[in-house]
């Protein structure tokens, strides 16, 4: 292998969640260049990110900019096949696009790839999803079923790539401008020999933050133990937040909000001896700066998904049927920020920061998760306290299907199956056998169109009981929703090729039903 692209148009937290993929494409093939595409807007963290040997980068907000400007109607389209002609000028053995949007599987879909991972486009522009793991994160994005996925978003992202989880947490290099910063910062502000806990304040949506009164409680209860010093944190964006914040507190911490650029901020949390954070890209740097983490795992954030990618963090999840919450949804009521109280959040801190807590009392409604590396590399999340002992058996048996399945195509032998999933293994034993005789069928000349016709027929009605298999069960949901995208990436217009792939769809379909 000698070209591989790696497509990461997305924000800061996800390019650092690039980093154990690099890392592990570049042991896997030392020889290969490897390209990293993200876009202007973040390309700040570049610097951080090691494992790369070329990059290019998109302007989106110009292009953005140029449609908005009707006397250059065409302009914008002609600044993204500038993007495209500079990425098509070499022949990929291997392109893993980890960005989920219908732009980058246009991009993709005019380069020269051997093998691609993730979104791509059909001829017909049709999206097609490459890759089982693919597939995965494309289900686990979908309603209901982030709350059974226990595979967090670093190792899907490595698996697309064909690299095996390392055990190691997201990685960069800290920068001599970025560090020298920081020794200057806590002289200035007459920080040294303190104990330093960074407090990050806001995120990309108010949803996914803690109240600001709760921040500026917390700090004062920090701030009373001997020689500790809070530090807040924070975007240019933000800085209206760090006043409010400010306002309310009783005891003055330190306001680095807006006053580091990308480099600085990763240089100063890694001074921090703890950050509490909403789910946003600092998280990210602690994680990989070695910081020990309390994330607020509040509105549609889920710590399995995209908490913080090392061992020893500590997320705290709201105990609610609606936690975590569908993206993108409006919430007149999010009673989970209020859920996670100032004595919980408390209680986290002083754990992380070596004292022994009463779990029970000290988090009501409040389920308690710390992270760690399991044998096998992946990230795991293990349950201190206030479980659902019913979602938990389901995640780790979803994490074992999802680890088995997607990485083997081997015969497998049906176990002992519960209703739900002997129904699916009955209709896609149904589907199987329907599409075998569709095969057969289209191999007769003449064609006999009528009873193809009533096979497909037949075969409509099994996909439409799997389809309603479902919506009925949302424990079965993630299986047939994962199956639902396998069917939508079939885009032949060959009889024998499409009846072909739907079976290889119900054979797939009855495994997972023997696992589950």
């Amino acid at each position: 292998m000698k070209e591989i692209l790696v497509l990461c148009l997305t924000r800061f937290g996800d390019l650092i969640q690039t980093t154990p993929l690099l890392r592990g494409l570049r042991k896997s093939h030392p020889d290969a260049r490897i390209t990293l595409a993200v876009l202007k807007r973040f390309s700040g963290i570049l610097p951080l990110i090691q494992g790369y040997d070329r990059v290019f980068i998109f302007d989106k907000d110009e292009a953005a900019h140029r449609i908005s400007r009707s006397e250059e109607p065409l302009a914008a389209f002609r600044h993204m096949d500038e993007f495209i002609c500079a990425l098509e000028q070499d022949e990929y053995d291997l392109i893993v696009n980890l960005t989920c949007d219908r732009m980058s599987a246009y991009v993709v879909s005019a380069l020269k790839a051997t093998t691609v991972s993730g979104i791509n486009a059909a001829a017909n522009g049709q999206r097609v999803i490459s890759g089982m793991w693919a597939t995965h994160l494309f289900s686990v994005l979908l309603g209901e079923n982030r709350r059974l996925n226990r595979i967090n978003l670093v190792d899907i992202f490595s698996r697309m790539g064909g690299i095996t989880p390392d055990g190691q947490a997201v990685a960069l290099h800290e920068t001599t401008a970025g560090k020298h910063f920081a020794e200057r910062f806590i002289e200035n502000e007459g920080l040294a020999g303190e104990v330093l806990i960074g407090i990050q304040l806001g995120a990309s949506e108010t949803v996914r933050c803690w109240p600001v009164e709760s921040f500026a409680g917390l700090s004062d209860m920090l701030q009373a133990r001997p020689g500790v010093r809070i530090i807040l944190f924070g975007s240019p964006g933000e800085k209206e937040l760090g006043e409010r914040t400010m306002a309310a507190m009783r005891s003055v911490p330190v306001n680095a909000v807006g006053r580091t650029g990308i480099e600085e901020l990763y240089s100063l949390v890694k001074c921090c001896s703890l950050l509490v954070t909403n789910d946003t890209g600092t998280m990210h740097f602690a994680a990989a700066a070695g910081t020990p983490v309390v994330m607020l795992s509040i509105g549609p954030a889920f710590f399995r998904s995209t908490g913080p990618y090392s061992s020893g963090n500590l997320a705290l999840q709201p105990r609610l049927p609606c936690s975590p919450c569908r993206y993108n949804l409006k919430c007149h009521d999010p009673i989970c920020r209020n859920i996670l109280s100032l004595e919980a959040v408390h209680a986290a801190c002083r754990m992380l920061l070596g004292e022994t807590v009463d779990l029970e009392a000290s988090f009501p409604g409040v389920g308690v998760y710390r992270s760690h590396f399991d044998p096998d590399g992946f990230l795991e999340w293990q349950g201190l306290c206030n479980l659902d002992p019913r979602q938990e058996e389901l995640t780790l048996r979803y994490a074992r299907i999802w680890k088995d399945f997607l990485d083997t195509d081997l015969p497998f032998h049906p176990e002992q199956q519960g209703p739900p999933a002997s129904d699916l293994a009955a209709l896609t034993s149904r589907g199987m056998e329907l599409t075998g005789r569709i095969m057969a069928a289209a191999r007769l000349q003449p064609l006999p169109v009528e009873l193809i016709t009533s096979l497909g027929e037949q075969e409509a009605a099994v996909e439409a009981e799997i389809k309603l298999l479902g919506s009925c069960d949302n424990e079965m949901a993630p299986l047939i929703d994962f199956l639902t995208l396998i069917r939508e990436n079939i885009t032949d217009d060959d009889l024998q090729t499409i009846a072909r792939q739907t079976r290889k769809l119900y054979q797939h379909g009855s495994r997972l039903a023997s696992l589950l």
